[in-house]
C-alpha cells in the first residue's frame, strides 16, 4: 500500500487509540483511559490493521509491544494531533473571542489558596468561557500539554522540557518556618530587602529540621542550603505534606525550610514564626511558571489567564 493510500485510510481517532495503547502499555489500561471496553478496543485495532494492511502491535506472552509500523504511526501521528489542536484553538478564537473552552492544570500545592481567586476573577471578566481544571504532578502536566489535553499548566520549574515554553509568574523565595518561642530566642536582624526578620541560618544548626522526601522540590532546596552552609542538623522527621510540615514547625517539632507561598495555604490556630535567610533575598526559591507547548497556538483565553495569574500571584489580591 502506498503512502497516499495509507493517509487516506487514517483517522485522528486511529492515532489517538494507538498512542494511548503505547502510553498505557496495554489494551486494558488504554481502554479504561479512553472510557471504552477492552474487547471493543481490541476489535477496533484489528480492524485498523486490516484497513492499513499493517501489523501495529506484536504480542509476546501477555505483553503487547508496538511494531515498527506502530511506532511510526504514533510518532508521526502525534505531530498531526498537535497541528489539529493548534488549528482548533485558533479557529475557536477567530469564531468568537468571548466564548470557548480553557483547559488549565496546576501542580497540587499551587492551587490551594490562589486558584479560587483566579477562577472567580477570570469568570467575572469572561463569563462565557468554560474552564476545565486538572491537578496533577508536574510530569503528568507536561505529558498532558504535549498530548493536547491542556492549554496551559502552572507549576514550579525544575527541569526544562525542550518541547515546552515557560512564562515567568513569580519567584517564590524560601524562608524558615519555626515556633515563635524559638524565633524569639534567635539573633535576628531587620534588613529592608528581605520580607521577614533575617537570621544567619547557621545559628539553627543545632536544631532538628523537619524534612520532606528526596524527590520533592522543597527537599532539593534544603539539600543545597545545607551544602552551602556546611550544615548537617538532626532530622526531626520526614513528612510528605508541606502544609503539615509548616504546622509541625509552628508547634515546635522542628525547623522547616520551604517557599514563602506555603503560609497562604495554612489555616491553623497556631501560626509559625517566619524568618528570612541567605546572602540575597532570592538566593533560594522556586520559579513558578506557566507552561505551554513550544510552537503551539496559545489561545487568547489562555493568554488572559496567564496575565491574571501574574496579578494574583503578586500576593496583592488575597486581601
Amino acid at each position: 500500500m502506498d503512502n497516499a493510500a495509507l493517509a487516506m485510510g487514517l483517522e485522528f481517532r486511529d492515532i489517538e487509540y494507538v498512542n494511548m495503547i503505547i502510553e498505557c502499555g496495554g489494551v486494558s489500561k488504554a481502554a479504561e483511559a479512553l472510557h471504552n471496553t477492552q474487547p471493543a478496543l481490541s476489535i477496533y485495532i484489528r480492524g485498523l490493521e486490516q484497513r492499513l494492511g499493517l501489523t501495529l502491535f506484536s504480542r509476546v506472552g501477555k505483553k503487547i509491544c508496538p511494531t515498527y509500523a506502530g511506532k511510526c504511526l504514533a510518532e508521526q501521528g502525534r505531530e498531526l494531533l498537535f497541528l489539529r489542536g493548534n488549528l482548533q484553538r485558533q479557529l475557536a478564537d477567530v469564531k468568537n473571542q468571548k466564548q470557548g473552552l480553557l483547559r488549565i492544570g496546576f501542580s497540587s500545592m499551587r492551587g490551594v489558596s490562589f486558584l479560587p481567586i483566579m477562577l472567580k476573577n477570570f469568570q467575572q471578566r469572561y463569563p462565557d468561557i468554560e474552564v476545565q481544571y486538572q491537578e496533577q504532578w508536574i510530569q503528568t502536566l507536561e505529558k498532558m500539554l504535549l498530548n493536547n489535553e491542556l492549554d496551559v499548566a502552572f507549576f514550579d520549574l525544575v527541569d526544562r522540557h525542550d518541547k515546552l515554553t515557560y512564562e515567568h509568574i513569580f519567584l517564590d523565595t524560601a524562608v524558615i518556618y519555626l515556633a515563635k518561642e524559638l524565633a524569639a530566642a534567635c539573633s535576628v536582624k531587620k534588613r529592608p530587602e528581605y520580607p521577614y526578620p533575617w537570621i544567619d541560618i547557621r545559628e539553627l544548626a543545632g536544631q532538628p529540621f523537619i524534612r520532606n522526601f528526596p524527590e520533592q522540590n522543597t527537599e532539593r532546596i534544603v539539600r543545597q542550603v545545607f551544602k552551602d552552609y556546611a550544615m548537617a542538623p538532626e532530622v526531626a522527621m520526614r513528612v510528605r505534606n508541606q502544609i503539615t510540615s509548616v504546622s509541625l514547625a509552628a508547634y515546635g517539632y522542628g525547623v522547616y525550610i520551604a517557599p514563602n507561598f506555603f503560609i497562604y495555604n495554612l489555616a491553623q490556630p497556631l501560626l509559625p514564626a517566619i524568618l528570612s535567610f541567605g546572602e540575597t533575598p532570592d538566593q533560594y526559591g522556586l520559579e513558578f511558571v506557566a507552561a505551554t507547548v513550544r510552537g503551539g497556538y496559545v489561545s487568547k483565553a489562555a493568554q488572559n489567564f496567564i496575565e491574571l495569574a501574574k496579578e494574583i500571584y503578586s500576593y496583592g489580591e488575597l486581601g
